[in-house]
């Protein structure tokens, strides 16, 4: 049994989830490689037919069943194309699993082209995974057979040793988690305000000009210090808002500090539009950092009961949420429970077992 990623040409999140599910894979002993192709973000239908055509040599030349994990819509349908419909027809073939990461948006064309090929790859795939619900209702409705919640854990979970003194130990109760926050001292009101930090690239998916709408309605209230990791194509006209408006806003471009960062704040925020499951909001549960983030994509799969989740593209909810965090005991119990949700998120070793169960099982399982 043999598997081969299909990976498209991008960066940031995807491309450490695909770096972290390579090396769990080859760890754990299976035959797994990468296909060689990179699949581009927009279509060029003659790369493409290059693409296509190469990933059918893979196949054709492999003395073993495979099975194709491709990441991402177009990843998916031409893989799609290049696998066919030959186990589909009850014949020993090759396996195609497809990971749906991001929902198509922008003009009606491109949702049109998004449309079609997730109808391709939906009808081509043995198993489609998709990273939030409603990118999983999407598939489903595109003609999907058998659609799962994909787990997407943070690149860094807590060594094995630690996850498994705290299974051993079972998991501490609210009013044990309160204590233990309550033993660390509880740090009186910083007098320039309520420290928050919002970790997110620079990119219109984030919704950082609500979170700015947000900041401006804050300004007049009780003091509040946004502080932003991360860096984009947005950096420059965000930075000139801020200084047009006085809006006390931090631009840290990208930091690779992130747990000293989080452990200086008294609230993390996400403004975001879409989001799949966000590691950065996975960190902050592990942090044990109150949460202020809108109900956007996969995030609820992410922090559960444990963050205050406002409407997308609201930034007075946003303002109002903030603001309410501003009370240290409101804050303390928000921290408790971010301690306690972060026990239930998936970990590599999750993931390991979901990817051997929908990539590596026996041909007579197919």
């Amino acid at each position: 049994m043999r598997i081969l990623l299909v990976r498209p040409a991008a960066s940031g999140g995807l491309a450490a989830h695909v770096d972290q599910e390579l090396a769990l894979l080859r760890a754990a002993g299976h035959a797994v490689g990468e296909a060689p192709v990179r699949i581009r973000e927009r279509p060029r239908p003659a790369v493409d037919l290059r693409t296509v055509r190469a990933l059918r040599e893979v196949l054709r030349r492999s003395t073993d069943a495979t099975t194709l994990h491709a990441h991402g819509l177009r990843a998916g349908a031409l893989s799609a194309f290049a696998v066919g419909p030959s186990s589909r027809r009850g014949r020993p073939g090759h396996r195609l699993v497809v990971t749906l990461h991001n929902r198509t948006v922008g003009s009606r064309p491109t949702r049109a082209v998004g449309a079609a090929l997730l109808r391709i790859l939906a009808r081509g795939a043995d198993i489609v995974l998709a990273v939030s619900p409603d990118l999983a209702d999407s598939a489903r409705r595109a003609g999907a057979r058998d659609v799962r919640h994909a787990l997407i854990p943070a690149p860094e979970a807590p060594p094995a040793a630690e996850r498994a003194t705290a299974v051993a130990s079972g998991p501490p109760s609210a009013d044990a988690t309160t204590a233990r926050l309550a033993a660390a001292g509880e740090a009186e009101r910083d007098p320039e305000g309520l420290a928050i930090l919002v970790i997110a690239r620079l990119a219109p998916q984030k919704g950082l000009d609500d979170l700015l709408d947000a900041a401006a309605l804050l300004r007049d209230a009780d003091p509040v210090r946004f502080r932003i990791a991360g860096d984009g194509p947005l950096h420059a006209d965000l930075a000139a808002r801020i200084r047009a408006e006085h809006l006390p806003v931090e631009l840290l471009g990208r930091r690779e500090d992130i747990p000293a960062l989080l452990a200086e704040v008294d609230l993390v925020v996400s403004a975001a539009r879409w989001e799949g499951q966000p590691v950065s909001l996975q960190e902050a549960l592990r942090a044990g950092r109150a949460i202020v983030a809108t109900d956007a994509g996969g995030t609820r799969w992410v922090t559960g009961d444990a963050a205050v989740l406002v409407p997308v593209g609201d930034p007075a909810g946003l303002a109002a949420a903030i603001s309410s965090m501003r009370d240290p005991a409101t804050r303390r119990e928000a921290e408790a429970a971010s301690l306690l949700r972060a026990q239930d998120l998936p970990t590599p070793e999750d993931l390991l077992t979901q990817l051997e169960e929908v990539l590596a099982s026996s041909p007579r399982d197919w």
